[in-house]
């Protein structure tokens, strides 16, 4: 069981108050950090993994619908169990590690993720086990807190990656560019957006007229260094950015992976700016080191894009 501990009132961009409610798992410890859970639309709630990495929760007059699972640090199931009962689908953004964390959780829900991460997970399959697993959890809460939850103690975050973890490498259901996922009176729509990973995928909403990014659109977002430093990943991360601009006319703000929960679709278009600029030479970047970050990154009003990134 899970209950309300505390809420507080935050504001958005514009001012209008919302809800912050805090979680917390009943029987452990006392913890001043708790599961933040932010209700961002009628039926459609943030579960933030103590800011490092954002899940969302849709409901349907149906079925729900889980983005992501974060990294499997505290227990992301009884959170979702408390706002809903309904049959549950798992959609994931992509297949890096924290954001599917969690799947473990949830091994009796059919999860749904892009055919093109399928060689990163397969090769993650290969050289992981329990403690390495344990291992990653505790080295991104180690190298993402200080930035993202600068006024969190490390340690307490650290208490709450499980003490038993088992390898659950799910059967994956394949989701498709445009397929459409009903959650009854609720459809939510798939968009193959390459770039961050092979295999991203951005989610429409348009009852709450909000697109779940992932790590396709935030405030940072990295692309590996290419070899000899080309272009190609960046042109494929445009091609990206204008298929969802094409689709700008059905959502007015983004969900997105870290940091901020809620951003302006704007930053849509100052992607679309900065990629063009990149490839026609009218824009250029920087070396630059900052926290877990290092490559070359350019900047254009609201979009960062590590677009040579070494880690």
């Amino acid at each position: 069981m899970i209950r309300i501990v505390r809420k507080i009132q935050l504001t958005n961009g514009k001012g209008i108050p919302i809800s912050f409610p805090f979680y917390q798992e009943r029987g452990r410890k006392m913890n001043h950090l708790k599961h933040e859970v932010i209700e961002i639309a009628p039926k459609t709630w943030c579960l933030s993994e103590f800011r490092l990495v954002n899940a969302f929760l849709l409901e349907g007059k149906d079925k729900a619908a889980l983005i992501d699972t974060g990294c499997g640090i505290g227990n992301l199931k009884n959170i979702v169990r408390e706002l809903t009962e309904k049959p549950l689908v798992i959609l994931m953004t992509h297949g890096h590690f924290d954001h599917l964390g969690g799947i473990e959780q949830f091994e009796e829900n059919i999860a749904y993720m892009h055919s093109k991460e399928k060689d990163m997970l397969e090769e993650m399959k290969s050289r992981l086990n329990c403690k390495d697993l344990n291992e990653m959890r505790a080295f991104y809460v180690k190298t993402r807190a200080p930035i993202r939850y600068p006024e969190a103690n490390v340690e307490e975050i650290l208490e709450l990656i499980p003490k038993e973890t088992k390898m659950c490498w799910h059967t994956w259901e394949n989701i498709e560019d445009g397929q459409m996922i009903d959650l009854g009176e609720r459809q939510i729509t798939a968009y193959h957006t390459p770039g961050h990973t092979e295999g991203s995928v951005c989610y429409l909403d348009e009852t709450t007229r909000i697109l779940f990014s992932g790590d396709t659109v935030n405030h940072g977002i990295i692309l590996q260094r290419q070899p000899d430093n080309g272009t190609e990943l960046i042109e494929i991360y445009h091609q990206s950015i204008e298929k969802i601009w094409g689709k700008e006319k059905y959502f007015d703000r983004l969900a997105v992976g870290h940091d901020d929960i809620t951003i302006e679709k704007q930053m849509v278009k100052d992607y679309l700016e900065l990629t063009e600029g990149l490839l026609d030479g009218t824009v250029t970047g920087n070396y630059e080191e900052i926290g877990f970050r290092k490559g070359d990154v350019a900047r254009l009003r609201t979009a960062e894009l590590w677009y040579q990134c070494d880690e």
